[in-house]
Formats: C-alpha cells, structure tokens, sequence
C-alpha cells in the first residue's frame, strides 16, 4: 500500500508534515511561510520578496556567509522564493545533515536581525534582480498578461515589488510585517526523504513550537476578471505573446477537468497548439497552454513566441485553435490520452523529494489535507466526458480572450 504523509500539529498550532521515504540518502525540509504578494497593499509591494531575502543575512547567532556556508559545505542547497500566496524557505542535504538543515532553517525564521546595514546591501541587490526580471520578454509578458486580466488586484502584482517600492521600505516595516507573518498556526513546516520523525518532531517542538500565534491569516477576496489587451515595448527580436481565458480555482473539480482539455489543446508536443503552429506549420519554437490557478480564481494560458512576420498569423492560429476546440470539442480518446499524460507527469514529479516536500506542504496550507496519489488517480479517472465539454463551453469563448504581447521596437 501507499505510505501516508504524517501530519503532527505543534503546541502552538503550527503544522508539520512528514513525508518519510529510506530509498535515497537525502532529505528535503522547507518551512511554508503565509506571506506573499497576495497580503501585500499598494505601501508594501514587494515587502515579502525582500523579507524572504533579509533573513538570508544574518541572525542572532550566523552571519550571512555562515549560514549558507553551513548547509553548502556538507554537500546541501539553499534557497527560497516567493509566491503570490505564500513564501517557502527550503534547504535539501545528504539525509545524515537533516539536523543541521533544521538548525539554519530554525535559525533564520526565528532570530533574523533586521541589520539596516545589510537592508540597505540587499536593497541594491533586488533592484538588480528586478532590472533583471524587465530584462526578460517571457517573463514581462505573462506579468503584463496577469494585470490585464485582473487589474490592481493583488494576485496580479509581481513578487519583486518595483525599484520605487523596494527603496521605500525601512527596518521597522521589516519587523512589523515579520510579526504578522512569520507566526503560529500558519506555517507549515515539511519534510521529506530519509527522515528520523521523532528527533526532527522533538527538535521542532523546542524551536518552532515556541513561536508566538498571530492573527491569522486573511481571507482574500475574489478578483475580477477583464479580456484586456497591453502592448509593451522592449529591446527584443522576437515577439513574446500570452494570452489568458476564463480558469477555474486551485482543487475545484472544473480546475481539474481544464487540466486535461489544456493538456490536449496545448500541453506537450502531441497537443493541437503544438501540432498546428510548430508541426504543421512552423511558426515557432514554443508554444503551449497551462492553467494558473489560485485559491478563488484561476484562468487558462497560452504562450507562444515567433519573429515579428509570423506573429499576427501566430495569433490568427491561436484564435483559429480555440473556436476549435468550441465546435469540435474533444473526443473520447483524447480524454483517455490526457488522463494518462496527467497521471503520468503527476507520478514523474514524485520522484524528487523537493517537490514531495513542497507539495504536501502547499496542499496542506491551503486546503487543510494531502491528497494521496490513489486520491488524485480517481479523481482524474472519474472525470467524465460530459464534464469535459461542459468545461470547453465555458472556457473557450474567444470574446473573453485577453492578450499580452511583447515586441520590440518598430522598424521604420
């Protein structure tokens, strides 16, 4: 049978789940974190990047160099990023070095100083990452793409924040946002590999289960979604495009069900978007489709990149693939194939005990249960084909199309 993740809750309410497996001689521990660019406002965009950055410099008891080279000297990585719903902070270490992982994890969470000198260093450093973030067409796209379709709401807003918001911030934004966020019960603590679960439960118990409780977190209303089309000009060769139709939210049954009609409408080189535009007709290198979804919306993706001659035809063919996909709609062995490409990418992903980590604790954090691989497996098996072409009706409607493209200046 399958072995469970075991889910014990710290006196303070904060959970940890372990995922234990003695097949390879490594471990993954993160520390999932209620604190993203969906809890932020206009005065703290980019706040939760900076933090998640800020604790990586020094702690009551490590300086910065000490505590990456702690876990990098014994053959370890560490890192972290942030989300739009949340942060996670993780390290992966030989399993024998789990102690130490929970040690410098434990560390930065708990004893950050906040050292104004080192915000002042990192302030500079971020605004290299963000100069960075401008500098790449397909990543500018997809966050143009997302403002088009949800407008000032917050889980439209880039991580990074701007070079306007990044220098605004002082230490005491720093303290009261690390106060609100970094608190019990809304952490999720997970872990996974070659795990001894009572020493780590007892370590974790003495660390992190001496945390103080928050408020907890906040519910987040619904955005609003528009078919908005943004243009943007950067120095580039090719034209980056992206595009968005109606989703569904993470864990709904439609999310599901548009899992498979977007792997069969764009997700692999079997899919029609790939066959037509690259196969067929050798507009491009890459294109596809993949839903983004979060906790109370969701939408349905697609991205594509061509030189400046093709890029209308591009777009033409993308139209042309929807309407498609509407009339036509999708056949029963096409459904088949989908489930199995789904099942199959989810059992592949499994192999890695950082995405074992980072999805038990993600499950966890925001629907309260880990679903099992039988649990997934007759989910995707049970969806039906009606489901399926109820789910293309709603979604495949070219009048809610937005568009985001990205192209270089205009030769005259």
């Amino acid at each position: 049978g399958e072995r469970k993740p075991e889910v014990i809750t710290l006196s303070n309410g904060i959970r940890v789940v372990f995922d234990v497996d003695k097949g390879h001689p490594t471990a993954a521990v993160g520390a999932l974190i209620a604190s993203g660019s969906r809890f932020e406002d206009e005065h703290t965009r980019g706040l939760s990047h900076f933090m998640e950055h800020i604790l990586f410099k020094g702690t009551e008891h490590r300086s910065s160099l000490e505590i990456s080279s702690a876990i990098e000297n014994v053959g370890g990585e560490l890192n972290a990023f942030t989300d739009t719903q949340y942060t996670m902070f993780y390290m992966r270490v030989p399993a024998i070095h789990t102690p130490l992982a929970l040690d410098v994890l434990s560390d930065i969470l708990l004893y950050p100083l906040f050292d104004p000198a080192a915000i002042e260093l990192e302030r500079r450093v971020i605004e290299q990452e963000i100069y960075s973030f401008e500098d790449s067409p397909d990543d500018v796209v997809t966050d143009e793409l997302l403002k088009g379709v949800y407008g000032s709401d917050p889980v439209a807003s880039n991580p990074l924040g701007t070079v306007e918001s990044v220098r605004s911030f002082r230490r005491s934004d720093f303290v009261d946002y690390f106060h609100r966020h970094f608190v019990a019960p809304d952490i999720v603590l997970s872990l996974a590999g070659d795990i001894d679960v009572d020493a780590s439960a007892r370590f974790l118990e003495d660390s992190f289960g001496q945390l103080a409780k928050g408020p907890g977190r906040a519910e987040w209303g619904i955005p609003i979604r528009a078919a908005v089309c943004r243009e943007t000009e950067r120095p580039t060769e090719q034209v980056y495009m992206a595009m968005a139709l109606p989703g569904f939210p993470q864990y709904s049954k439609q999310g599901s069900v548009l899992n498979l009609v977007s792997s069969i409408f764009g997700g692999n080189m079997s899919s029609r978007l790939f066959q037509r535009a690259r196969e067929k007709e050798a507009l491009v290198y890459s294109i596809g489709s993949f839903p983004m979804s979060f906790s109370n919306t969701g939408l349905l993706g697609v991205s594509a990149e061509s030189s400046p001659e093709n890029a209308s035809r591009v777009q033409q063919v993308i139209r042309e693939e929807i309407e498609n996909m509407r009339q036509d709609k999708i056949s029963m062995a096409e459904l088949q194939h989908a489930k199995e490409t789904v099942l199959g990418g989810f059992l592949l992903s499994l192999e890695s005990f950082f995405r074992r980590m980072h999805r038990n604790a993600s499950e966890l954090y925001m629907r309260d249960r880990i679903r099992t691989v039988a649990d997934v497996t007759e989910q995707v098996n049970s969806i039906t084909l009606g489901e399926a072409l109820g789910v293309i009706d709603d979604v495949f409607d070219t009048t809610q199309l937005a568009v985001s493209i990205v192209h270089g200046p205009e030769k005259h």
